[in-house]
């Protein structure tokens, strides 16, 4: 940077406040003024130059989403980081929508600040380049050549957009990898693509997403060595490959491209911490089939913005799996109590995800049922035993106590990341069809679809379980009092996708038992 940015903290935390004060001072002879709420921080704008803000989202009075539109409509230069503790994928969305440069997410590294302070010199530096250009172009009128370099920072902003806006709504390493190939192909017009994740410990690569390819016969297939061969190279060495003809490739044969493919491929390694994870590749360049300069600094901006969520998306993953598997534990723990209902949550999660997926729901949708179809009674842990555990009947005023256990479950998941689809389902899959439910009394079609779902398949499996005032239903039984609630205290129409998903497994076992009694009597 050729000079300092001056930067505004606004935050109503005068503790963050003064960190990022004290920080930003140990980088670089920064100017740094202190705002506690919006604002105070707009009536600095005509006070004080402002060229980066660092705004809390969430404040008293003004939020940070309405001073980020009042600072661009001020000035369209300033350049806005939102930092928030409670993100979410529509807060992401809607803040860079509204012009933001950056979403940081509390509590933060100070190296993540750092990291954010010179992407966002880099950007200052583009911006006043474009001032700078405007002003040539009609002070020397050369229009035709400042408008082409115009045109190629307007393109690498878009790029920088289009990347940014697309790797916001991936939740899963598994499907950034595809989305990562499907923009490689659209961002430098090639005709395939494919990403090679690295495996240290045992030397070798494999194909985990493609464009172009056969998906299905090779994606999580195929693998090869590191070792002697240029794509593992790549990786190995951290150094981009750039080859005028693919039929020049050494090393083990990519099974997965055609025959007669030839033309162009670029490989661009992709780094975690400077360590390489993995490779991208494109190949079959479309038109004149030669790579420019500009496709390669583009694939390399893709490799940066890139690896940065795949590595937010790993450590994201590790801490819900350890999440996962601690509400797991609590779940267990509370069914271990009654052996009356023991894996009772995952026998009514198997039908519940049986029902959804012949019903035709999206897998972000089973996904949601399978992960909070499991603790969907874990608010049981706050009744009291001799009520949960009683052998006979309950009383009205048990009762009542029992039909907490809903709330109590949405309130123990409530802060843990759950999408409100999640904790919907374990608010409410006790409501009827009729009104007649709890804990809100929500009627018809106004319960949420997951949250229908389970509640039959809940009703299924406690009906065909023992219990200590009585004896399992049989499945025709269970089948029938369903079909009498239809539309009464269930969805209809889950209970006849439940009731068809049964009796096909019953033909099935009937079929079975028949091979088996078949294969006896000729023995």
């Amino acid at each position: 940077m050729d000079t300092p940015l001056n930067v505004v903290v606004v935050d109503d935390d005068a503790v963050i406040c003064e960190t990022l004060r004290e920080f930003f001072l140990t980088l670089g002879d920064y100017e740094v003024v202190i705002a506690h709420d919006g604002y105070e921080a707009f009536d600095l704008l005509n006070k004080v130059e402002m060229d980066c803000v660092f705004v809390d989202f969430m404040m008293p009075g003004m939020s940070g989403l309405q001073f980020l539109e009042k600072v661009k409509a001020h000035d369209k230069s300033i350049l806005v980081v939102v930092m928030t503790g409670y993100p979410s994928h529509d807060a992401i969305i809607e803040a860079m929508r509204k012009g933001a440069s950056d979403f940081l997410t509390k509590p933060f590294k100070l190296d993540e600040i750092r990291i954010a302070l010179e992407r966002l010199a880099r950007e200052r530096s583009i911006l006043k380049e474009n001032i700078f250009l405007s002003e040539e172009l009609k002070e020397k009128k050369a229009l035709e050549d400042l408008n082409k370099r115009l045109e190629k920072k307007i393109r690498e902003q878009s790029v920088l957009f289009m990347i940014g806006d697309t790797l916001s709504k991936v939740h899963r390493t598994e499907e950034l990898y595809q989305k990562i190939v499907e923009m490689a192909c659209q961002l430098v017009d090639a005709e395939k693509s494919f990403f090679m994740l690295a495996d240290m410990e045992k030397g070798e690569m494999v194909l985990i997403a493609a464009r172009g390819i056969d998906q299905e016969e090779y994606v999580g297939r195929w693998a090869a060595p590191l070792k002697d061969n240029m794509i593992g190279q790549v990786i190995l060495e951290g150094v981009p490959l750039i080859l005028k003809d693919i039929r020049k490739h050494r090393g083990p044969k990519l099974d997965f491209l055609p025959q007669d493919v030839k033309g162009a491929l670029i490989t661009i390694p992709f780094k975690i911490r400077n360590e390489s994870f993995g490779a991208l590749t494109v190949t079959g360049k479309k038109g004149e089939g030669v790579f420019s300069d500009e496709d390669l600094f583009i694939l390399f901006l893709l490799a940066e913005k890139s690896s940065l969520t795949v590595e937010n998306l790993i450590l994201y993953e590790s801490v819900m799996l350890n999440l996962h598997a601690t509400l797991r534990a609590l779940v267990s723990t509370l069914e271990a109590k009654d052996p009356y209902t023991r894996s009772h949550s995952g026998r009514v999660t198997a039908y519940a995800i049986k029902i959804a997926r012949a019903i035709g729901l999206k897998q972000e949708e089973i996904d949601s049922i399978a992960f909070a179809g499991y603790l969907h009674d874990i608010g049981k842990i706050g009744i009291r035993d001799d009520i949960l555990l009683k052998p006979g009947k309950l009383l009205a005023q048990e009762y009542d106590i029992i039909k907490k256990h809903p709330v109590i479950g949405e309130n123990i998941v409530k802060h843990l990341g759950l999408l409100p689809k999640e904790k919907a389902i374990i608010r409410h899959h006790h409501e009827r069809w009729d009104g007649k439910g709890y804990p809100d009394g929500l009627k018809g079609e106004d319960i949420p679809l997951l949250s229908r779902i389970l509640a039959v398949a809940d009703a299924y499996d406690a009906l065909t379980s023992n219990r200590p005032y009585r004896k399992a239903k049989s499945r025709s039984e269970a089948i029938r009092i369903l079909q009498e609630n239809r539309f009464i205290q269930f969805d209809g129409q889950c209970v006849d996708v439940l009731v068809g998903i049964l009796e096909e497994e019953g033909r099935t076992k009937e079929i079975k038992k028949g091979s088996e009694y078949q294969h006896m009597s000729m023995a």
